[in-house]
């Protein structure tokens, strides 16, 4: 019976569940009364009665003892109380035990680089920045799928088209030297961080951790902000 189910859900027992809706439907009654209308053991009605009293959703009175519920209205007033209270109680103690918070970062290989760089690429909304020393096609690929701002410095950075691109002094020279692999650093949304190293082997570092976030900020953002004065 689904009733008796949510009444158990507010903390009422089984035998608590049983009693209160047979005295809802029938009135005042006995405790022998309860017992044969609910199923409950005469050696337990007792106790169950007593214990819906001290919860204040039943009355007792007269001699021999009688009972009865409270209203439906007013059970569910009392619920509902106990729930709020309940609720404000783990509003004040759950972040008293709640564990620090421990930055979580992630480390991928093989295939797994690419993929990662491009769930971030498509689910990035507002922007993404990025310094790499040289863009592979593979990563090229990725890169130009971005439906967002994307700010990218680079030695070949004007692969990219549709995106704020800057390139490195010397870029013939730079491009030489790291064409065979790849290092750089991507923010994506101000929300995650992904280092790639792409030489031989495929790696890369996820975090979304507030504190390397701002430090890769610090060490991007002066990056960009000169490009775009020198090229302004």
């Amino acid at each position: 019976m689904k009733l008796l189910e949510v009444l158990k859900s507010f903390g009422l027992s089984d035998y608590e569940a049983k009693a209160l809706v047979a005295l809802l439907s029938k009135g005042t009654l006995t405790a022998k009364e309860v017992s044969e209308l609910s199923g409950i053991p005469r050696t337990s009605v007792y106790d169950v009665m007593d214990s819906l009293v001290s919860k204040g959703l039943v009355e007792s009175f007269g001699k021999p003892k009688k009972f009865k519920a409270l209203s439906a209205r007013d059970i569910i007033a009392v619920l509902s109380s106990g729930v709020n209270r309940n609720l404000e109680y783990l509003k004040r103690e759950l972040p008293k035990v709640e564990a620090e918070e421990v930055d979580v970062i992630r480390v991928y290989r093989g295939e797994m680089v690419l993929e990662k760089l491009r769930e971030f690429v498509e689910e990035a909304k507002n922007e993404i920045i990025g310094v790499i020393s040289y863009i592979p096609d593979m990563l090229a690929e990725i890169l130009k799928k971005a439906r967002c701002k994307l700010v990218i410095i680079s030695s070949n950075a004007s692969v990219i088209e549709n995106a704020e691109t800057y390139e490195f002094e010397k870029k013939e020279e730079v491009a030489r030297s790291f064409k065979n692999f790849c290092h750089g650093l991507f923010i994506f949304d101000g929300e995650k961080t992904l280092s790639i190293f792409i030489d031989g082997t495929q790696i890369a570092i996820v975090s979304e951790s507030p504190a390397v976030i701002e430090f890769s900020k610090t060490v991007m953002i002066p990056v960009i902000e000169f490009m775009r004065r020198k090229n302004g």
